[in-house]
């Protein structure tokens, strides 16, 4: 479903029903937006509408791109600056939490005031205003067998999805989702997907374990897989490129994709979007061709020119790649294949090694915090009595197919989640909904009433999405299925959880005795609710935070009331828990199920991220971190809204550290809501002050 058009008594609200995500226009009198087709707009939109105003307000103080009437880029106007341009066409990029596009012929005036940003015309004009979703999902789908070669010819087709074969395509915008795999008995390609011809090739065994691994790097090349027993790049013109290098197959393929991927986002300047950005400044001076020259040449010269520099003198440029899926050489994981090389996840073999066992230090705090409180499972404990388990006419359901995605952490230990097949399905068919979000709370324990009364503060208190939510206490086994079954965007359980399922007042309730929840995300804030949660996946949820041992009752309240808060600010599930585990050792207790990029809310600054805060002899310095989610995935651009920072970072990645004083740390962090770090202390912008620490 594409985003909608709603007349408000303040103007205008888009609406992404699918992604659960709006974004409010101010204008200075009623509109009525009337749907067009013909729009003018030279980029891709799912729907647009045309308004009469002399002026339109963004909500924040937003960077406004100016583009002429053909999309090339005229200007960039800072949201602390303002700017002047005369009567022409111009398409203006004003995207929030949806790209959002304006179309007009008049002057423009854009200034930013009280917090907002300010686009003014010469008078009365139509404004022609077009919109897209974030969401992506395949646009076909292709059968395969699970033989090598057929899976080779599957892939390959994967470059069907890609808007551009020009460095641009370094813009997660411009790469369509791959088409989805079934396993079936003959390889069937649909007529409506075009392999591109990109003159790249490459080249592996045919095993599935090395098919696997180049997946995501074929897709973004728009290269063909082809049988051979030396796995290597080939272009047309005859260049070849070992993939076999000295760290191994798997290593080396992950350095060429990111070593690629940068010289894509610093090329692409030279096209309609010349940003100032950092890693342009940092790498042209150590490359030997000429940036504007390779922005036109074709794509397999590209890489022939790009993978003649020496990685050694980029790498520490390369992006900061969040996600990594550890996968099964199976035939059952076939079919995750589109999901991965959407997220351009770097891909491991898991071959059963064992996992490494927490450090001795972890250990002994967690055991400590043990000790010192009650913990969260379902076997009695300070005074529960022992609940038999409710009856039920449930049928064993048969194990999904899993990965682990591998989320790698700001601060230290990456963060691990199973990832049933269903958790990628469940996103990509996510029901439309443009009602307000909605979100559970249930507290089955009145001795855990503490967390219900920190987190009941937080949910809902944003200030540009309509919140419903809902509070249960002490629920049986019937009223907590049924509200796992009605349609939530989050369901927060605080509570007991053991093998068994969850602890009901009248009974325990297994969660695999559902066929179907309504439930997209969720915090299952008990022990052991890791199972209960790969459960909820398999019957229609996303994804979730779970436990797999004891949690301490002390230590989980901290960590719910974080994470409530975070996810609440717009906060991806593998972001949220990894900035969660900052400060609490317990944190380590907690991982994910299913799909860590799912959110329940939008940001209120332009994406989520996290300012880090250092003191220093002569002063503070400071650092942002970003995090990447479904509107800023790998490729994005992000800048921080403070005066000494003028160029532009990829997504995902960092500023680096940066000195600055109280008065323009103070100003930044009026700019938004959002979380701070400061002496390993998390802390949000509106209520720190940093001089009294």
């Amino acid at each position: 479903m594409k985003p909608t058009f709603e007349a408000t008594s303040a103007g205008l609200e888009i609406i992404d029903p699918i992604e659960r995500r709006r974004y409010q226009l101010q204008t200075p009198r009623a509109v009525s937006p009337e749907p067009v087709e013909e729009h003018g707009i030279p980029f891709p939109v799912g729907t647009a509408a045309q308004i009469v105003t002399r002026e339109i307000v963004l909500p924040t103080m937003n960077r406004v791109l100016v583009r002429n009437e053909e999309g090339l880029m005229k200007a960039e106007v800072q949201s602390d600056d303002h700017a002047y341009f005369p009567h022409e066409t111009y398409n203006l990029d004003i995207s929030g939490s949806l790209k959002v596009y304006a179309h007009i012929t008049s002057s423009v005036y854009i200034y930013s005031e009280d917090e907002q940003t300010h686009i003014s015309f010469d008078g009365e004009t139509q404004c022609l205003i077009g919109a897209r979703s974030f969401h992506r999902r395949p646009a076909d789908t292709i059968t395969t067998t699970a033989e090598p070669t057929d899976v080779m010819e599957a892939v390959s087709a994967f470059s069907s999805a890609l808007k551009t074969t020009s460095a641009e395509r370094s813009y997660p915008t411009l790469r369509g989702h791959p088409p989805k795999l079934e396993v079936g008995n003959q390889l069937v390609i649909p007529d409506t997907l075009t392999e591109l011809e990109t003159g790249i090739e490459i080249v592996v065994p045919p095993e599935l374990r090395d098919i696997f691994v180049v997946t995501p790097l074929s897709y973004y090349l728009g290269a063909a897989i082809r049988s051979g027993s030396e796995p290597q790049i080939v272009t047309k013109s005859g260049y070849t490129y070992s993939l076999c290098g000295p760290d191994g197959f798997e290593n080396t393929v992950k350095r060429v994709l990111k070593h690629i991927f940068v010289l894509d986002c610093v090329v692409r300047t030279e096209g309609p979007t010349p940003l100032p950005l950092y890693r342009r400044k940092a790498i042209e001076p150590l490359l030997e061709f000429d940036l504007e020259e390779m922005y036109s040449r074709p794509l397999h010269e590209q890489v022939q020119v790009y993978l003649e520099v020496d990685s050694a003198t980029i790498e520490e440029y390369y992006p900061d790649w969040r996600l990594e899926a550890q996968v099964n050489p199976v035939d059952e994981t076939i079919e995750f294949l589109p999901f991965l090389a959407d997220e351009l996840a770097i891909i491991s073999i898991d071959d059963g090694t064992e996992t490494p066992e927490p450090a001795k230090e972890t250990v002994e705090a967690i055991d400590t915090f043990t000790r010192a409180d009650f913990v969260r499972s379902a076997s009695p404990v300070r005074g529960n009595q022992e609940t038999p388990i409710a009856d039920s006419n449930s049928t064993e359901h048969p194990p999904q197919p899993t990965i682990t995605q591998v989320w790698q952490s700001i601060h230290g230990t990456n963060i691990n989640s199973t990832t049933p097949i269903s958790a990628y399905y469940n996103r990509i068919g996510r029901t439309p909904r443009p009602d307000p979000i909605e979100i559970e709370v249930v507290c089955n324990d009145a001795e855990m009433q503490d967390e219900l009364e920190s987190v009941n503060g937080f949910y809902g208190t944003h200030n540009r999405l309509p919140f419903n939510v809902s509070v249960h206490y002490d629920l049986t086994t019937t009223e907590l299925e049924n509200t796992l079954a009605t349609e939530s965007d989050f369901f927060h359980y605080i509570g007991h959880i053991d093998a068994e399922g969850f602890q009901c007042s009248d009974g325990k309730f297994d969660a695999s005795t559902m066929d179907t929840v309504g439930v997209e995300a969720f915090l299952l804030n008990a022990c052991q609710s890791h199972d209960q949660g790969l459960h909820l996946i398999e019957a229609g949820g996303i994804g979730g935070i779970v436990t797999l041992g004891d949690v301490v009752n002390s230590g989980a309240v901290k960590m719910g009331s974080i994470i409530a808060q975070l996810l609440n600010g717009g906060f991806p599930l593998y972001a949220a828990l990894d900035l969660a585990r900052v400060e609490n050792i317990i944190g380590q207790q907690y991982l994910i199920a299913g799909d860590g990029r799912a959110t329940i809310a939008q940001s209120e600054t332009a994406m989520p991220d996290i300012c880090l805060v250092r003191k220093e002899q002569d002063g503070y310095e400071f650092n942002i971190v970003a995090y990447g989610e479904v509107r800023s995935s790998n490729g994005g651009v992000f800048t921080p809204d403070i005066d000494s920072i003028e160029n532009y970072y990829t997504i995902p990645s960092k500023t680096g550290w940066f000195p600055t004083d109280l008065s323009q740390l103070q100003e930044f962090f009026n700019v938004g809501r959002f979380p701070i770090l400061f002496e390993n202390q998390l802390y949000w912008s509106d209520a720190i002050a940093v001089d009294d620490r």
